[in-house]
């Protein structure tokens, strides 16, 4: 097999990273584009997972245009993270991609997932379905018509909603969320996404907070999740 100077570059990388070790008391920088109105994109969901267990972390946010595209650059010409997809955490340097992926790790790292190893698939599961939510949210949020967003807003949003209610009623372990940690009793890396989707859908006005009341499962989450004291402080910051 030929390798290239690519191919060899990420290799070398690859090797090091498999040396290094990531624990508690880790540096976290999360690195992400710098957007407009608090909104979270994927971003959001991993700084709520990490405010939610009160894990310490610093943001490093870039403007959009020129700033934004040399950074996705870099990660691609560096081989810290070949698809170049954002956001990435930083822990003591070492490039952490994928949000969903690394809020799970980050989880173990500091001990907030469950013992109980079916209380993680839940998170799991409904992070899974999640992403091609967050996806469809992007699409008609930033690139679609007028008339492609009220058909989002009438069919298409209607229906994620009804499906994601029906997720929680039938995969949730505990009384609100899909699982909490036994460490902080707070909810895990999928609540965490949920929530930053629905509070985008909200603040992209693709729904208002009170159509939200219609979904009994993913209201009372959104209600108990914005309650954290961290989480609160948080949006009041943005208000």
């Amino acid at each position: 097999m030929k390798i290239t100077q690519f191919t060899a570059r990420n290799l070398s990388i690859a090797a090091k990273l498999t040396k290094m070790k990531v624990s508690p008391t880790s540096k976290l920088v999360l690195n992400y584009l710098a957007l407009p109105m608090g909104l979270g994109g994927r971003g959001g969901a991993l700084r709520f997972f990490l405010l939610s267990q009160d894990i310490p972390f610093e943001e490093k946010l870039f403007a959009k245009g020129d700033e934004w595209a040399a950074e996705k650059k870099r990660l691609l010409t560096s081989g810290e993270n070949p698809s170049s997809k954002t956001p990435v955490v930083y822990a003591d340097g070492t490039p952490l991609p994928e949000h969903i992926a690394t809020g799970r790790f980050l989880a173990h790292v500091h001990e907030c997932a469950s013992p109980d190893l079916y209380k993680n698939y839940v998170q799991d599961l409904v992070a899974d379905e999640y992403q091609g939510f967050r996806d469809t949210w992007v699409q008609h949020a930033f690139s679609a018509t007028d008339e492609e967003k009220g058909v989002y807003k009438s069919e298409g949003l209607p229906q994620k909603l009804e499906q994601f209610d029906a997720l929680y009623g039938c995969f949730k372990t505990h009384d609100t969320f899909l699982s909490i940690s036994d460490k902080t009793d707070r909810p895990l890396w999928g609540d965490a996404a949920c929530f930053g989707l629905l509070r985008d859908n909200i603040l992209t006005d693709m729904m208002s907070r009170e159509d939200l009341s219609k979904y009994k499962k993913l209201d009372a989450m959104y209600t108990a999740y914005e309650q954290i004291p961290s989480i609160e402080k948080w949006i009041a910051s943005k208000n």
